[in-house]
């Protein structure tokens, strides 16, 4: 289990959110933790700009979420999750009737709702603060949360240009929690964020990409908005961490995955592309 900072609950709803007149959709890709390539799995993330607040977040998740919490959502997720099991899944079991394993045909599953990455990221300029919410996954349904500042990030301005979406793109780097990034933003956008915790710049950022590519953000659209930006859908339990106690929690579970379903480590696995923050080996 993760180690906490507080065992304290925390609402998720303790703010007055600001309306966003931005929004952003970005493609995230990572590579796949357990493959000895680049693989990348991908979800549609989005950020939303207000003057004095942005969200970035999942909008697979977010609709997941959104829909398990509202009147009968979970139970028409379970509907149709069994109709896609029924129609090529399996299961096996155990010579005591117990079932080990569930098998579905990924085809069947593309209609069925589900979860992308669990990062929210919450960011305050006037505070100079950003709050993180994310969660490891398993059988954990806590979400775990901590703060950093914003202008953590000390950036090298480049050399190189791009256009993105129609914007002239300028590029730079920085080492950010133990991972070399080099992002393009656009001036022409002023403000100082981007996806993830990503911000600090003279303009938006419509790129980035880690070291070895094994994380990258790719902005899709840029649109204009009139949307209140919301908490997190479903009243999760929020408890307090650490960004490095969680980081160590969840490359723990990675490689042995066994773990996230009470088998400790008889599961294990080789890893061979290292978390978005890296430093929590120091």
């Amino acid at each position: 289990m993760l180690v906490i900072a507080s065992v304290i609950s925390l609402s998720a709803a303790a703010r007055q959110h600001s309306e966003a007149n931005i929004e952003v959709r970005y493609n995230y890709e990572y590579a796949r933790p357990t493959v000895d390539s680049i693989k990348y799995d991908s979800d549609e993330m989005l950020l939303q700009l207000a003057p004095d607040e942005s969200r970035f977040f999942s909008v697979k998740t977010e609709f997941y979420d959104s829909l398990v919490a509202s009147p009968g959502g979970s139970e028409l997720v379970g509907n149709m999750m069994m109709d896609a099991l029924n129609k090529t899944g399996s299961i096996k079991k155990d010579a005591d009737g117990k079932i080990t394993s569930i098998t579905i045909n990924k085809d069947d599953l593309k209609d069925v709702p589900q979860r992308g990455v669990r990062v929210n990221v919450y960011k305050y300029p006037e505070q100079n603060s950003m709050t993180v919410y994310d969660a490891t996954g398993g059988q954990d349904k806590v979400v775990y949360t901590w703060d950093l500042p914003l202008d953590e990030i000390a950036w090298e301005p480049g050399d190189s240009v791009a256009n993105i979406l129609g914007y002239e793109c300028q590029n730079a780097t920085a080492d950010y929690h133990g991972r070399h990034w080099t992002v393009w933003y656009a001036p022409d956008i002023p403000v100082a964020d981007g996806p993830w915790q990503l911000c600090g710049l003279p303009g938006l950022v419509l790129k980035a990409e880690s070291d070895g590519a094994e994380y990258r953000f790719t902005a899709t659209a840029v649109n204009g908005c009139k949307t209140i930006i919301k908490d997190m859908p479903g009243d999760p339990d929020i408890e307090k961490s650490t960004r490095k106690d969680f980081r160590k929690t969840e490359a723990d579970m990675i490689a042995n995955p066994g773990k996230n379903y009470g088998f400790g480590n008889k599961f294990s696995t080789t890893v061979y592309h290292d978390l978005i923050e890296t430093d929590y080996k120091d």
